[in-house]
């Protein structure tokens, strides 16, 4: 599920999900180490060593921060090499400082304090000219975070250690701009304008003219920056080959005063790359991983093995996020709210939740706000009662009945197209995300069984991404906003609802894929990030999710997991958990969880 968040989004989100199913074709050998027969570099103490797995798929292309998709960890929140000047904390919703010490928003603008004393490795002080270079990077080339420029119009140098941003007046959203200073890295000034400078010179000399920004962008994006990369971070790069990405600690990490005056404790982190989930999951149960991030199945039969998650019973981990199926509103019979209802109504959600995602999510609730968390604040209770039961097939006969559907001989209803011939529908997920698949197959028998002629049908990634982004499907299951971030939940009612800069079907898209159009949802999801009063802020809250409910532009179909935080005690302990929540459960590097690298021992040790 790759999520290239701000090209992709329209708005600023976390950038997490680029270290999934990431492919990439590096053929340089430069900083790369050969492995001995087993496959394990046996250069690295064990109990200096912390492997991790499941940011990255396939060989590391490249370190280039400013690369389509960079490797593991030079994505975005992942504050290793470069950092952001902030952390998102899943379990408060905070912002947590990393190279911003303080923010602050008042009358369209956000002032930011820096650290004073954060360094680059090299040792040179990082200042707010590194911050403004960096984010005006994104404006002047069309990178993956040129869209924060639809949210500010300027940032202003204070001093070495404050800045302002000037929030654009006609898409002010302080929302957004959490999320986005939690997630565009600061760069190093004097090594990419330099960079910029050869890319610019060398493509004028082989051209005779001056070339565009594109040109020099792409000129840019060839640099693979897979020599000792210059950061800020607590960690640089050491080696790599093709399937494992090698870190060192930077012992002088400026950030170091902020945790005990001591490093963090594992010397090396290894990112180990394997051919599949089942892979992933026996290489976390044998201890040959530390950390992993991939879905496993009956994680519970693994804690015999040393084998931890969040919380030690169900729903084991931190659910955050909400998959769904997507419909095609512009096109009947979805267009016809109606018949969305009863699909929705048509869905054993129980089922999912206990046979498909093996129990990792409590029990869906009605709309589009997580009922628990840092969301539970916005969530009604009796709206939710309001609304009935989620899985109902007698209330969507109903439904159906009353809105004047019929149904044939063979028990399906009896819809056509305009020429008269029935239609069959599809339900559409990439091939081989086989908790998605069988969430489908669930979700279609239910469907099926009160006369929807839908069958499940099982897509190539581009195939089901392309019908997807173009509008050209049924139903198709996605996950709005697959992370969880500072704007929640208004960035995912976004997501869905809003009919801004809406394209016609056949046009790419990034959100909004079904094309609903509401204009009163429209002027929630507009006043929203402006409410500061906490309870005109739940008030619209409610207000919107009722309108979701009445609505059901698309089908909320469990609670998953943003992470799947997972760890094997046998070479490292004090893992944070729910009883011992020192840290956030971001795999002890996506944003605020990278504090938990302080936090773990070696076993035996504590």
């Amino acid at each position: 599920m790759i999520a290239k968040w701000f090209r992709r989004t329209g708005y600023s989100v976390v950038a997490v999900f680029v270290f999934c199913l990431i492919a990439g074709c590096g053929d340089g050998k430069k900083g790369r180490q050969q492995a001995d027969a087993s496959g394990v570099p046996d250069s690295f103490p064990r109990t200096q060593t912390l492997y991790v797995g499941g940011f990255q798929w396939g060989p590391p292309a490249s370190f280039n921060p400013l690369a389509v998709t960079p490797a593991w960890p030079v994505t975005g929140n992942m504050n290793l090499i470069y950092e952001a000047l902030f952390g998102y904390d899943l379990l408060d919703g905070s912002l947590k400082g990393i190279i911003g010490k303080s923010y602050a928003i008042r009358d369209s603008v956000m002032e930011i304090e820096l650290y004073e004393n954060a360094r680059w490795q090299n040792g040179v002080p990082l200042t707010t000219d590194d911050v403004i270079y960096s984010y005006t990077l994104h404006k002047k080339y069309a990178t993956n975070f040129s869209t924060v420029w639809d949210f500010i119009t300027d940032i202003i140098q204070l001093d070495d250690h404050r800045i302002e941003f000037t929030l654009n007046q006609e898409n002010d959203n302080p929302l957004i701009m959490r999320d986005i200073i939690a997630s565009v890295q600061i760069l190093p000034r004097k090594v990419f304008e330099a960079l910029e400078k050869e890319s610019f010179e060398k493509i004028a000399a082989e051209a005779g003219t001056a070339p565009t920004n594109a040109d020099v962008l792409n000129k840019v994006r060839e640099w693979k920056n897979d020599e000792k990369p210059l950061g800020s971070g607590p960690y640089t790069l050491e080696t790599y080959t093709d399937d494992r990405i090698v870190l060192k600690r930077f012992d002088n990490y400026w950030g170091n005063s902020l945790y005990g005056k001591k490093p963090p404790a594992p010397i090396y982190i290894i990112h180990r790359a394997y051919e599949s989930n089942d892979k992933f999951n026996q290489a976390l149960q044998e201890g040959n991983l530390d950390i992993s991030q991939t879905f496993c199945p009956k994680i519970w039969e693994k804690f015999e093995y040393g084998v931890g998650t969040w919380y030690a019973n169900e729903p084991y981990y931190i659910p955050g996020i909400i998959p769904a199926l997507l419909m095609s509103v512009t096109k009947k019979p979805f267009s016809d709210v109606n018949f969305r209802r009863a699909a929705a109504h048509a869905i054993d959600y129980e089922k999912i939740r206990t046979e498909a995602l093996y129990g990792y999510s409590p029990e869906l609730q009605p709309g589009l706000i997580v009922p628990f968390g840092t969301e539970k604040e916005f969530f009604s209770a009796d709206d939710a009662v309001s609304f009935g039961r989620l899985y109902d097939p007698d209330e969507a006969r109903r439904i159906l009945k009353e809105a004047g559907y019929t149904w044939g001989a063979d028990g399906m209803l009896t819809i056509t197209t305009p020429k008269g011939k029935p239609i069959t529908l599809y339900a559409t997920c990439p091939k081989g995300w086989t908790d998605w698949e069988a969430t489908i197959k669930i979700a279609v028998a239910g469907m099926r069984s009160i006369g929807i002629n839908v069958q499940e049908k099982f897509l190539e990634y581009p195939d089901w991404d392309n019908s997807l982004k173009s509008g050209m499907f049924d139903f198709s299951m996605k996950t709005p906003l697959p992370e969880q971030a500072a704007s929640l939940p208004w960035s995912r009612f976004d997501q869905v609802m809003s009919s801004k800069n809406v394209l016609p079907v056949g046009e790419v898209m990034y959100r909004n894929e079904g094309r609903y159009r509401n204009e009163r949802a429209d002027r929630l999801l507009a006043a929203i990030p402006k409410i500061s009063d906490p309870t005109t802020l739940k008030q619209t809250y409610r207000e919107l999710n009722r309108l979701f409910m009445s609505e059901m532009p698309i089908i909320p179909l469990m609670y998953r997991p943003w992470l799947f935080y997972q760890f094997n005690t046998t070479y490292w302990s004090n893992f944070p958990t729910d009883k011992n929540p020192y840290a956030p459960p971001q795999c002890l590097m996506v944003g605020a969880g990278v504090r938990a690298l302080w936090g773990i021992v070696p076993s035996g040790s504590n």
